[in-house]
């Protein structure tokens, strides 16, 4: 991230250890993501955190506590999947900016606009679509668009990952992809 923003971003996104689609990788510890915070506010830059798994039923309680965590942290956003935690998010922490995560498979203009009135501000659309699909939405949409120019090189569509679970055990949905 540090690299990022000296390099010229205006925004990264970054993982904490739990809820993140990136189960495996080296997320930010809470306090790592405060010091990021300091460092991206100083450089007004933009730092939004990825909590786009599927939240199954007894991991409720701890996903509540991690989005609370995060909006006293002040992170700029969210990304995310489990329309559940959209909702939790939306009613009890609204300094959150919810970011439509490709796994909820935004792949029309009514898709956009249905995630719109959910209270997303921001919509990354599913990496399928042509130029001139992303550009007929984002024209029409009234939120923000945002899109994959590389992405996984799964077989699978955007939203769907099931091959992993199916081969492996191992859901995709809930960052845990074999691949």
């Amino acid at each position: 991230a540090l690299a990022a923003f000296d390099a010229g971003a205006d925004a990264v996104y970054c993982g904490l250890a739990a809820f993140s689609a990136r189960a495996f990788a080296k997320n930010l510890s809470a306090d790592e993501l405060r010091s990021l915070m300091r460092v991206a506010k100083a450089k007004g830059r933009k730092v939004y955190v990825t909590f786009n798994t599927l939240i199954e039923q007894a991991e409720m309680r701890a996903a509540v506590e991690k989005l609370a965590l995060l909006d006293e942290i002040g992170v700029d956003g969210i990304i995310v999947q489990d329309l559940g935690i959209a909702k939790i998010a939306r009613e009890n922490f609204p300094r959150l900016a919810l970011h439509a995560s490709t796994q909820l498979v935004a792949h029309n203009l009514e898709g956009v606009l249905a995630l719109k009135e959910l209270g997303f501000v921001r919509v990354v659309l599913a990496r399928e679509m042509t130029l001139a699909e992303i550009e007929s939405i984002a024209k029409r949409c009234g939120v923000e668009i945002e899109c994959f120019i590389h992405g996984a090189l799964c077989y699978s569509l955007s939203g769907l990952c099931l091959f992993s679970a199916m081969e492996h055990g191992r859901s995709g949905n809930r960052g845990r992809c074999a691949y």
